[in-house]
């Protein structure tokens, strides 16, 4: 049995014609029982090569990144050229060239070296030193002559008296005294709130309230008694405000009635009695408001809220009048009026308000009290549009 194949690895001596390795069936009876049996040798021609066979002998390929060596063969010790050897340039002898000299001239003939003094520091002239400084002398001279000139206008002018201190006292505001009056007055305005809140007719009421000889007429036709219980008693931290109006000394007690409705008592004092001004705590006026926005009632004294306001119409134009919102004391019920651009009514009101100005004030109030007269208009006004023709006096205490 003879193969093809040799396996260089394989130590195994080759079949021969004698082996009788094939036939393992007839040797099978002479062994002896053991607990293996050995598979049939296979024939060396049943061998079957399947997928690639590694030699042993591949060289290994070297990392792309190792410098390969570059390996220099020499045959018989000689050079072996790849191309035919150029031939040397030729030889071209040296011709020698003789250049004439030129001449020079008469001053590159003069001799050239260091001066003499060459090193030598040279002294100048110091008469320009002396000139710059008699020039510096000569403005600070004129600088300091013309220095009471130039703060002329900075000096502060000397009033009289400066020489030596002056001590002023300041005079205290007219009326002072009257104001630091009132405010010890409080637990009397008490009493006489006390005792008007309680009246139950008129003739109790003169003996407390300001020009109570010219109201007799008028509080028998328009006083209402409060219906305040005798047992009630005025808190006292009740509010007590002293200031000054239209010249005159005022103080002002903020209560809170029994059914918790406030009130605000208005204080004057004549002839030093304190007495309550019924027409200023009452908001009197001589017609309601209901009637005015009707068109209807007596407008010769009407109390009311004053505020600036836009409403024109063809009666009552911008170009002459200035247009006023007069709200009623308790909020509810408002009229327009109208105050000629040439009246003097107009001209208190502007004062008050501001009228006018491109910037008002910050602290301008937008609304006060105020107690006007007024009269109808033209026939063609709203019925709710009432004439300015007098302004009686600012807030609703009568001087």
């Amino acid at each position: 049995m003879t193969s093809g194949f040799s396996d260089p690895n394989n130590h195994v001596p080759e079949l021969s014609p004698d082996d009788d390795w094939g036939d393992a069936e007839a040797h099978v009876a002479e062994i002896p029982q053991v607990t293996a049996v050995l598979p049939p040798r296979r024939i060396v021609t049943e061998i079957v090569e399947d997928g690639l066979r590694i030699s042993p002998n591949v060289a290994r390929d070297e990392s792309p990144e190792t410098p390969r060596r570059i390996e220099v063969q020499q045959i018989n010790a000689d050079v072996v050229r790849l191309e035919q050897e150029e031939p040397a340039p030729p030889r071209v002898d040296r011709v020698v060239a003789f250049h004439e000299k030129p001449e020079r001239t008469e001053e590159e003939k003069r001799p050239q070296g260091e001066r003499r003094d060459w090193g030598v520091a040279h002294s100048g002239s110091s008469k320009w030193i002396y000139a710059m400084g008699a020039g510096v002398a000569i403005c600070v001279v004129l600088g300091i002559i013309a220095l009471p000139k130039i703060n002329a206008p900075n000096t502060p002018r000397s009033l009289p008296g400066d020489g030596a201190p002056a001590f002023v006292r300041e005079q205290p505001p007219e009326g002072i005294d009257e104001l630091n009056k009132l405010l010890t007055r409080q637990p009397e305005a008490i009493q006489i709130f006390r005792a008007f809140s309680q009246a139950a007719h008129p003739d109790e009421v003169g003996p407390l309230i300001r020009h109570s000889d010219a109201l007799k007429e008028t509080l028998r036709q328009h006083w209402k008694p409060m219906q305040i219980s005798s047992q009630w008693q005025v808190p006292a931290d009740a509010g007590w405000i002293v200031q000054e109006l239209e010249g005159h000394p005022t103080a002002l007690l903020d209560v809170v009635l029994p059914d918790f409705s406030p009130f605000r008592a208005y204080f004057v004092v004549e002839s030093d009695q304190l007495l309550l001004d019924w027409k200023a705590s009452t908001a009197f006026s001589t017609a309601t408001f209901a009637e005015l926005k009707s068109g209807e009632g007596d407008g010769s004294e009407i109390r009311g809220e004053l505020s600036v306001a836009t409403f024109y119409t063809s009666v009552f134009t911008e170009a002459h009048y200035q247009n006023l919102r007069l709200t009623a004391p308790d909020g509810e019920t408002a009229i327009w009026c109208y105050a000629p651009n040439d009246s003097k009514a107009r001209a208190v009101i502007a004062e008050k308000f501001q009228v006018g100005t491109i910037i008002q004030d910050q602290d301008q109030a937008k609304s006060a009290k105020i107690t006007l007269h007024l009269v109808r208009g033209p026939q063609d006004a709203l019925s709710n549009q009432w004439l300015i023709k007098d302004v009686l006096h600012l807030d609703w205490v009568s001087p």
